[in-house]
């Protein structure tokens, strides 16, 4: 029988993952008229805004929650950052495969952090990212590794952690406490480093308001942030962990999607390839457990 509401969860998770795929290119067009860390602070502190109401609801719940979900406004806020940067020096579509990377990231730092031991799946899916990674960036060319993907390579250990003190602080408080203070602490934070970029002339101050830059952070702000991570909160749990993880994985490939679309960027045969190395190491990483079940019940 068809299970309509996790039908319905999953067709939304499907959504969040299109919309995430156009952040990266809606970011890129709005770099052209703001500098990467201003966009970042107005972002999230648009962000913060919006879901201030929260505070209202939650009461002293909040203020218990207030440093876990500081320290990860940090990471949030150097993840961005770095990523926005990066957007500057290479393309939609690298920039999504590269953060991607943060997934086969997250069990060597759980090993590291706690004491859950990483699976030969993990190992395996890991020399894949690599494999991909080396084949989509081709560091031994000239044009291939570049700064952006340096940059955001950086992003996906910052999201990487991130995700690790996640499930790290979710045991004592319930995740949807930490998101008003990691939004502003992460806007705070990337408005303080823009102005201090400004000063030393690191990063001029740049804001040309227009209709096209209003639109991009209107979708960054309420769509990209509050509404994708609203609807990952309440429908992730209508799927299985293996299910969502299978259904992200379409994210960098929706990046390259409007990265074509919107940018008219184009990716060659050889990066494709590696793209599609990578999106196989994650999903090997992810679903080891679920593949050595089902192979160990098919042969018992």
């Amino acid at each position: 029988m068809l299970d309509r509401r996790r039908v319905s969860g999953e067709a939304l998770l499907v959504g969040v993952t299109i919309i995430w795929g156009a952040t990266f290119s809606v970011t890129r067009g709005g770099l052209q008229f703001v500098s990467p860390l201003l966009l970042i602070a107005i972002r999230f502190i648009g962000s913060a805004l919006i879901v201030a109401p929260i505070l209202a609801l939650l009461g002293h719940k909040f203020w218990k929650a207030l440093l876990p979900g500081t320290i990860l406004g940090l990471l949030l806020a150097v993840a961005y950052s770095l990523q926005t940067v990066g957007l500057q020096y290479t393309t939609a579509a690298r920039s999504a495969f590269v953060t991607y990377l943060f997934a086969v990231l997250v069990p060597p730092l759980q090993r590291l952090m706690t004491d859950r031991r990483m699976s030969p799946g993990n190992l395996l899916g890991l020399a894949i990212v690599v494999l991909g990674t080396a084949i989509l960036t081709r560091p031994w060319q000239a044009d291939g590794w570049n700064r952006g993907d340096m940059l955001t390579l950086g992003a996906a250990v910052s999201l990487a952690f991130f995700v690790v003190l996640v499930d790290r602080f979710s045991r004592r408080h319930d995740p949807i406490l930490f998101v008003p203070a990691e939004f502003a602490v992460a806007g705070l934070v990337a408005g303080a480093a823009a102005l201090v970029a400004g000063a030393t002339g690191i990063e001029p101050l740049r804001f040309v308001p227009n209709q096209d830059l209003l639109l991009a952070i209107a979708f960054l702000s309420i769509i990209g942030t509050v509404g994708a991570l609203g609807i990952q909160t309440v429908m992730q749990v209508r799927t299985t962990p293996i299910r969502a993880t299978t259904i992200f994985a379409l994210e960098p490939v929706f990046a390259a999607f409007f990265g074509r679309v919107m940018l008219a960027e184009r990716m060659v045969p050889v990066e494709i390839a590696g793209a599609l190395v990578i999106v196989l190491g994650v999903l090997i990483s992810q679903l080891w457990g679920f593949l050595s079940a089902s192979v160990r019940s098919r042969s018992g």
